[in-house]
């Protein structure tokens, strides 16, 4: 009988320590083992907000596949997953095929914009790393702009966050740091960059304790954040908050 094939869908955490597991706990002549992924490599998802934000390079964010799984006892297949036909055993990718006997899915996460009006269509995304870096360079790109183009408006300087979860207010953080330096870089007066963040619940970081709330909010209005609360009387068009009249 031939050896069973094993096919892993998506490298990120779950699906790396999927593959790595199953590589330790059977042979080679017991399984045929293949990982398909779109990118060749693996990134950080808990740094993204850095990335975002231009803290860290993108390169601090991502790991080589095969730095981690060893491609002689692992098939590395970097294509895109298209269809998934279960009563054939095989995988649709963009560029070729795939059979399998066993299936593991770990293709990532959906952004969640929790029915906040407007931010869907208006807003970037921190989902990946290509989605970071275009998030970053425009951030760049706006300041640049605003020292160059004399139709400007201070307006244009705005960065508005969606969302006051955890990884929300890591990215206001880390735009705290690097608003500053952005401002001296094109020599803008830092008053004139606002950073705001809205959340849909009562308070930011709802899962904390609110003393670590209280002093996370400090901090971040302290660094010249503006951390307001969320109300469905508003909604987001074109990085501005406007209230329904």
């Amino acid at each position: 009988m031939s050896k069973p094939k094993i096919v892993v869908l998506g490298a990120g955490y779950a699906g790396m320590m999927t593959t790595k597991k199953l590589t330790q706990q059977l042979a080679p002549e017991e399984a045929e083992i293949v990982l398909v992924n779109k990118h060749n490599y693996h990134y950080q998802t808990t740094w993204l907000h850095e990335v975002a934000a231009g803290t860290i390079n993108h390169n601090q964010a991502r790991i080589m596949i095969s730095d981690v799984i060893n491609p002689n006892r692992v098939r590395l297949v970097y294509d895109a997953v298209q269809e998934v036909k279960k009563e054939e055993k095989k995988v649709i990718l963009e560029n070729s095929e795939i059979s399998y006997d066993y299936l593991v899915i770990s293709l990532g996460f959906v952004t969640n914009t929790f029915g906040i009006k407007g931010m869907d269509e208006n807003a970037f995304y921190i989902q990946d790393i290509d989605g970071c870096q275009l998030i970053r360079d425009h951030i760049e790109y706006q300041f640049a702009k605003y020292k160059n183009d004399p139709d400007s408006k201070d307006s244009d300087l705005n960065i508005l966050v969606g969302g006051g979860g955890f990884t929300g207010i890591e990215l206001v953080g880390e735009l705290a740091e690097r608003v500053p330096q952005l401002c001296k870089k094109y020599d803008i007066d830092r008053r004139k960059a606002r950073i705001i963040n809205v959340e849909a619940a009562p308070s930011i970081l709802p899962v904390f304790d609110k003393d670590l709330v209280s002093y996370a909010k400090a901090s971040l209005e302290q660094r010249g954040s503006r951390v307001p609360y969320w109300r469905q009387d508003h909604r987001v068009h074109e990085g501005r908050i406007h209230r329904w009249r």
